[in-house]
C-alpha cells in the first residue's frame, strides 16, 4: 500500500501521544529552568553593594582598648564594616550599637590584646576588601 493513499486505522495515535507529551515535559522543564535563572539573576541584583569607599581612618590603642575612627572620605553603612581581630569578626554596627551611616568623626572602641593585628575589611557586592590594619 502507498503511504500516500493509506488510511487512517489509528494505528499512529499512542506515537503521536508520545511525541506532544515528550513537547510538553521540555517545555516544563525549559520554564522551570528559565524561571530559575531570571528569579537568581533579580534576586541578586538587589543585594550588589559595590567597591569599597574611598576612606581613611584613625588607629589608636590605649590601656588594651583599641579605637578606630573615620578621619574622612566616604560614608559607608555600619553593617558592611567588619572589625577582624585573630579569630574574631564583629561589625562596626555590633561595635557600636549603631546600623546607621559611618561619616567623619564617627569612631567605634573595643578591647584588645598588645601585639594582636586589627584588620578593617569591607563586605560589599564586589566580596571583602581589606581597608585597614593595624597592631596593638
Amino acid at each position: 500500500m502507498n503511504v500516500l493513499n493509506r488510511k487512517p486505522d489509528g494505528s499512529d495515535i499512542p506515537v503521536i501521544i508520545a511525541i506532544v507529551l515528550v513537547g510538553i515535559v521540555f517545555a516544563i522543564v525549559g520554564a522551570v529552568v528559565l524561571a530559575a535563572v531570571l528569579g537568581t539573576f533579580v534576586l541578586s541584583a538587589g543585594e550588589q553593594v559595590g567597591p569599597a569607599p574611598s576612606v581613611s581612618f584613625q588607629f589608636g590603642v590605649s590601656d588594651g582598648t583599641a579605637t578606630i575612627a573615620h578621619a574622612g572620605g566616604d560614608s559607608f553603612s555600619a553593617g558592611e564594616m567588619i572589625v577582624v581581630v585573630g579569630e574574631t569578626e564583629q561589625s562596626w554596627a555590633s561595635l557600636s550599637g549603631e546600623d546607621g551611616p559611618v561619616a567623619r568623626g564617627d569612631s567605634i572602641s573595643f578591647d584588645v590584646a598588645s601585639g594582636e593585628t586589627v584588620e578593617l575589611v569591607y563586605v560589599g557586592g564586589d566580596g571583602r576588601e581589606l581597608v585597614g590594619r593595624f597592631s596593638a
